[in-house]
């Protein structure tokens, strides 16, 4: 079977933007959830932060003395990565939509 964007409805529009968003959180976050595992554990020395400042996003895991897991992003960087894709895949959807709205109408004349 062939992917036909002509094919779909929002529904799937919207499924596949929160697989989108779902994958990308997993693969922002996905390798602190060990780390955070253990560090949250009764008994466990560990911490972890999260933290804005000066456009970045900064995430540290740290057990005992030492970082396991950290993040920096930039906020613009993690703005893009949220928005683009979604926002290209529905331009590419509705521009679908429009042609197929176009045949079916040549189609009934």
């Amino acid at each position: 079977m062939m992917f036909r964007l002509d094919r779909w409805r929002p529904g799937h529009l919207l499924a596949t933007w929160v697989a989108y968003w779902v994958a990308l959180a997993l693969a922002l976050v996905g390798p602190a959830i060990g780390p955070l595992w253990r560090v949250t554990r009764s008994g466990a020395h560990g911490s972890a932060s999260a933290s804005i400042g000066d456009g970045v996003l900064k995430m540290i895991v740290t057990e005992g003395t030492s970082t396991v897991w950290s993040l920096d992003i930039s906020l613009a960087t993690l703005a893009v990565a949220i928005a683009v894709p979604p926002i290209v895949l529905w331009a590419f959807w509705l521009r679908s939509q429009k042609r197929r709205t176009s045949v079916l109408g040549d189609r009934v004349a």
